[in-house]
Parts: C-alpha cells; structure tokens; sequence
C-alpha cells in the first residue's frame, strides 16, 4: 500500500451501526457515506476472544520494545476490538489488559457525566470505566442500550474502554498504517489500516478527553 503524507486517515466507520426500520435505514446510510466523505478531507495472529496469561507476557514484550526505537517506524503488535461495530486497533505497549464486563453492575461515583459508566475494582485496582463510543462515534450513531462485554484497560489500569468485542493481536507494518500528520478534529485518531477497517488509537490524546 502506497502512503501519501497529503492525505489525513480516516475513521473507518461500520457500514450499519444500529438497527433501524428499513425506511430509515437507507437515510441512515446516506448520512453516513457523508460523513465518511467528510472525514476524509481532513488535513489477526492470535485469536483472544477470552484473556489469557499468554496476552499479558505478549504486553510486556511489546511494552520492552517500544521504550528501545522508533515503534511507528517498524512492525508493531495491535489489539483489535469493536465498539459498536466500529474497529479499534491499540497497539500492545499502550495496553494493560482485558476484563470482562462484571455480572453486577458497576458502582457510580456522583457528579460523574453520563458517558462514565462507573468504578471497576479488583485486587486493589481501581479501574474508571469510559463509554468509548462516547469518544469514538457521532452522537447520532450511538447506541444508548448498548451492553459492552469487555473492558480495554489503559494507563496502567486507571482507565477502561468498554467494548463489545475482543478480536485479534494482530502485527501491522509500517507500510499498512496511513498514520495522521495533524491531530485535527479527532485527536485520538493515529491512523488507519485500510486493509483491516479498523482505527489505530493515540491513547495519550485518547485520555485527555475523559
């Protein structure tokens, strides 16, 4: 894939993100495509579905890797998940685990938005659980009754993306990225892999929007 510094990447957004009546589904698709459109003008290795022992150690090296060279620059490892139907990608070393979603529902803290789902604890670890499409997705493509399955732990565990589902580690090339030269209106957005449809995460930008 040929990369051109012209163009900025895009979010690669799902193709139908809730259902609708089919009157409106076609409506729904068009406002899409326009939003795609717009976006674009702007300057699997391992199946992990359940989290494992094995994940962590592959964190860890990745994590080892990053501190020692450029690791944009050469292939790199990513964790692929879906929120809503739209593919994320975090690369490992900005990664600190997977939990799955409790059984009882998460405690509140007051005064806390609407998109704070609540307070994840375990073994003295305090996870603040964010509602990702919140961040990720325009509000008219969020799903209020959304039930996530997965918590994407962040910032060695005081953050959690809420996602639906847990794909694949997947290793990326440099020549597969479109990474993004100016932050734009989505500072989270690093870049994109066309070839897999999925969004790479700048999760030092990503955190300061919570």
């Amino acid at each position: 894939m040929k990369k051109s510094d012209s163009k900025q990447p895009s979010l690669i957004m799902p193709s139908i993100l809730k259902k609708t009546p089919t009157t409106q589904l076609i409506d729904q698709e068009q406002a899409l495509s326009v939003y795609l459109k717009d976006m674009l003008l702007i300057p699997s290795d391992a199946d992990i579905s359940e989290p494992s022992s094995t994940l962590e150690q592959t964190i860890e090296q990745a994590k080892s890797i990053s501190k020692n060279k450029n690791w944009r620059a050469s292939n790199f490892q990513a964790l692929i998940f879906d929120v809503q139907g739209l593919k994320l990608a975090i690369p490992l070393h900005d990664l600190n685990g997977i939990l799955t979603w409790p059984e009882k529902p998460l405690p509140k803290i007051p005064d806390k938005p609407s998109w704070y789902l609540g307070l994840y604890s375990q073994d003295h670890q305090h996870t603040q659980v964010i509602d990702t499409s919140h961040i990720v997705l325009p509000s008219q493509y969020q799903d209020r009754n959304n039930k996530s399955q997965f918590i994407i732990t962040i910032d060695n565990g005081k953050w959690g993306l809420a996602c639906n589902k847990v794909e694949s580690v997947v290793t990326l090339s440099p020549a597969e990225v479109r990474w993004r030269q100016h932050s734009g209106k989505r500072p989270w957005l690093a870049g994109t892999v066309l070839e897999k449809m999925c969004s790479i995460l700048n999760i030092k930008e990503l955190i300061t929007q919570f």
